[in-house]
Order: C-alpha cells, then structure tokens, then sequence
C-alpha cells in the first residue's frame, strides 16, 4: 500500500523511511518505545493530548496507551525519517537485575501522560547518530550490539527524569500498577489476557493469580460479566444499535456477544427494552447500596 516507504529492523531497534506522501498508523502500544525524528515531521496522539516532533527532536512513549501516528515529509519535501528504539520487558528485566540498588531512586513516581519528550543532548544525539550508518549498509548487527545500544538509550532516559524507573520496570513490586483501577477502566478494550498482564507490569501466571485474589473470580469470567452489565445499560438507554453496543462494552464477534448476552440474561439483546426511568432509578439506588 505504502510503496515509497520502507522499514528496517534490527532486534527492537528500527529506521523508517517515508517519501511522497503521508502515512497514519493507530495501534496499541505493547511495549516503550523512544523515537527520534531526523527529518520530515512526527505527530504523536494519546488520549487528552498531541506532540508534534520536528526533525532533531526525541519522545518516550509508554507502552500502556493507544497511540495515533502521522508521519509526514517535510515542507521542502525531505523524507521522512525516523528511528525507535523498543524496550520489550525480558529487556528491561535483565537491566534491572544488573542495576546496582543504590542508584535506582527510593521515591520516582508514574507519570500521568504516557508521553515524554527528552532534550536533544550530546549523549541522545550521538546515540542515534551512531546507529545510522548501519541502516545505509548490507551489514545486519547482531543483538549484542542491539542491546547494547537499547542499554545506552535507557541510560539517556534514566538521566532525563528519575520518575521514568516507575514506568519501565512497573513489573516491580515498588511501581507494580494497581490492578483493580487499571481493569476497572479499561475492561472493555477488546484484548487477550497477555496484552493486559503486559499494561500491568505482570507476567501472565502473576496477572491470573493477582487478579483473582483481587476480584475473586478468574480474569475472562469478570471481563465477560463487566462487558455485559455495560452492554445492557446500554441497549436499556436506548441510544444505540445492538452492532454499536458490542463494540462500546469490549466483544469483537456479535454471534458470540448475542449468545452471550442470552444465556446471561434469558434474551438476545436485540430484545432488550429500554428500562423505564422509574426502574432506571430503582436499579441505581440498589447499586449504591451495594457499594
């Protein structure tokens, strides 16, 4: 689709290149990335906010958002280029272990904005000036060097705000998410079990057991009675099409959410009334009694 663009990866660090045209990308982001513009122009949106990169600049995006990407060329019609370099957590494990415990920081505190822009200093600058010549040439680096170079993009991280230990080592007991808050708000995005352990800082058999411990029930049973509590409420207002409520309270397959919502709640939901607003109130009042 994208013919005048081209990508290469070389163990979790990569170089984009874009010519002649503009390309947008909306994805989740499963792991951090760092990404430094060199030319063209980078826009970057999370919920609630939007950085526009111009070449020379670098940003820290945290792995726990949706994220939006417009790559553009720039005015005079320079390419877009770009490298991002990506902390998958058996990375950021092995640094972590190897980091002596007197300079990790007692009191470093999660950001509220998964996005960070870090300063163009000498070390970032020539940390990615070094990793370019790589992308010109048939030489393919091996991981040794990967990891060494991801290592130094973590030191130029570390340096710029302490706070972001919060965020890349979150598997840690001291910065471990707060399950209970995280599900709660973010139930119906539409993702496997893995993805969600991954946004908390868990491994999968850590996340299943810290779940149940904190729900009682196992993680699909509480998604799926969560999902359809929010589907009814819905189609009980009245608002919206059965199609539309599917996709608002966290199902991708509408045969699996009818049969679902069935065996729930003795109908399909093509069936469910609109409540009226005297049993709307009563149904609330019983909720915050429970609560």
């Amino acid at each position: 689709m994208y013919q005048n663009s081209r990508v290469l990866e070389y163990h979790g660090i990569s170089f984009s290149c874009i010519h002649d045209e503009t390309l947008r990308e909306a994805f989740a982001l499963k792991d951090h990335a760092l990404i430094h513009l060199i030319g063209g122009t980078l826009e970057i949106s999370v919920p609630e906010r939007t950085i526009r990169l111009s070449p020379g600049e670098c940003i820290f995006v945290r792995k726990d958002c949706n994220v939006s990407l417009a790559k553009s060329c720039g005015s005079g019609g320079e390419p877009y280029k770009a490298v991002t370099m990506i902390f998958e957590r058996s990375f950021l494990l092995s640094f972590y272990r190897r980091s002596r415990p007197e300079i990790v920081p007692v009191r470093a505190v999660r950001a509220d904005s998964p996005l960070r822009k870090i300063p163009g200093r000498p070390d970032v600058t020539g940390l990615f000036q070094s990793l370019l010549p790589y992308f010109w040439s048939d030489e393919r680096p091996d991981r040794e060097w990967a990891d060494m170079k991801k290592t130094e993009g973590l030191r130029c991280l570390l340096k710029t705000d302490p706070n972001i230990y919060a965020s890349l080592f979150d598997f840690t007991s001291r910065w471990k998410i707060d399950l209970k808050e995280f599900m709660e708000e973010n139930f119906v995005l539409d993702l496997p079990l893995s993805d969600f352990a991954n946004y908390t800082g868990r491994s999968l058999s850590a996340f299943n057991r810290d779940f149940r411990s904190i729900f009682g029930l196992s993680p699909e049973k509480w998604l799926i009675r969560k999902r359809l509590d929010l589907a009814r409420e819905l189609l009980r207002s009245g608002s919206e099409r059965v199609q539309d409520v599917m996709a608002d309270a966290g199902f991708g397959n509408l045969s699996y959410f009818s049969r679902a919502y069935k065996e729930a709640f003795g109908h399909p939901p093509s069936e469910e009334k609109r409540a009226p607003e005297h049993q709307k109130n009563e149904e609330g009042e019983r909720e915050r009694r429970k609560s």
